[in-house]
């Protein structure tokens, strides 16, 4: 498999990085977004377009839905703790875990976050039986989820929890900060895109958790924090699987977020959220406007020095017009906490538990 291999071949090889010679930023065009969504438009005509047009940004083709096997299963507290080996495209695989209430209320598909921290993928949000991965994931948890493993304490609640690794990650790596453009440049070389890779994965992910949830009744919620955030907005606008998204500190607006030395200049971490050509095409928040009408929760924090909160609510108000368009404004929650930073905290983590539970009383039948 071309790309498990390459992900191997990195994992093992750590290159020396090479000296920069000068500042490598150039000068760019202003960003355009020329396919935005204008007021005299039909919204519900303009959504459509502009999905077909995200997705073959993606440069991934259909293909059979994801596969797993079940590898190993233990009881933890009111619900079972599951590993898997899911076959997420005919070249790629990724390890699993499923947490399985006995009677699920609805599904969770959670995206972890980056951070630079490859060590760790899905055990960000579900606590390691490993030792050596409890070390380090519970540091993790503690700075930016007060302490509390997401996963597990949804699990808790009644939801059917998956969580799996991106390419990169624990299993599937992990790869240094500076093997991330070398695995993006081979990707690219075949005519591909990381973006477009782990954004296909997630839509693959979805639809194997359906498969699990083996109910259409039932919400089905995409959750993840910074990139996990951008990656759970970007699965609800991109499959029909996912009812509703809950994303924590990854909103803004592409030149907001372009500036010399900002990690999407940088390189490196930024082919995760690069579609090769969309950027002049659409901004952020016309891509999560394809999400609309779904339930959507956006919370971002006002000392975030990552999300500029000047462009995060700038966009919020074109969200609002998104989901009023839609016909259901009431679906959209957008918050910007002024204390916080970039975390996804046990308070915000509160409203966020409420807001599953009124989704659950509240969402119609598919």
């Amino acid at each position: 498999m071309l790309f498990s291999a390459l992900l191997l071949q990195l994992a093992l090889n750590q290159p020396t990085p090479a000296q920069p010679l000068a500042d490598p930023t150039l000068p760019l065009p202003a960003v355009q977004a020329t396919a935005s969504w204008q007021p005299k438009q039909d919204f519900s005509a303009w959504q459509h377009q502009q999905k077909q047009r995200y997705r073959a940004a993606l440069l991934w083709p259909d293909e059979a839905a994801a596969s797993g096997k079940l590898q190993h299963k233990e009881q933890r507290d009111s619900y079972q703790l599951e590993y898997w080996q899911l076959q997420l495209t005919h070249q790629t695989q990724s390890q699993a875990i499923i947490l399985r209430p006995v009677k699920p209320i609805g599904a969770v598909l959670l995206l972890h976050d980056h951070g630079a921290f490859f060590s760790l993928g899905k055990e960000k949000y579900l606590h390691p039986t490993d030792k050596a991965q409890l070390a380090l994931a519970q540091p993790w948890v503690d700075k930016y989820f007060s302490g509390v493993f997401i996963g597990d304490e949804l699990a808790r609640q009644g939801y059917l929890v998956l969580a799996a690794d991106s390419p990169g990650f624990s299993s599937r790596g992990p790869i240094s900060y500076d093997q991330q453009q070398q695995l993006a440049s081979n990707l690219l070389a075949s005519g591909h895109s990381l973006a477009g890779l782990a954004a296909y994965e997630d839509m693959q992910l979805a639809g194997f958790l359906r498969q699990q949830l083996q109910s259409d009744r039932l919400p089905l919620v995409s959750l993840g924090f910074s990139m996990g955030a951008f990656r759970a907005w970007q699965v609800a606008a991109l499959s029909d699987e996912v009812n509703a998204a809950v994303a924590a500190c990854w909103f803004n607006s592409w030149p907001a977020l372009l500036y010399s030395g900002s990690n999407l200049a940088k390189g490196q971490s930024s082919f995760y959220f690069l579609h090769p050509g969309l950027n002049s095409q659409l901004d952020i928040a016309d891509l999560v406007s394809l999400a609309a009408p779904k339930p959507l929760y956006l919370l971002n924090g006002g000392q975030d020095p990552l999300m500029p909160s000047d462009a995060v609510l700038a966009g919020y108000k074109q969200l609002q017009l998104a989901w009023q368009q839609a016909g259901a404004p009431q679906q959209l929650r957008t918050e910007l906490w002024t204390e916080a930073k970039h975390e996804f905290p046990l308070a915000q983590q509160q409203q966020v538990w409420a807001w599953l539970a009124e989704l659950n009383r509240s969402l119609p039948s598919r």
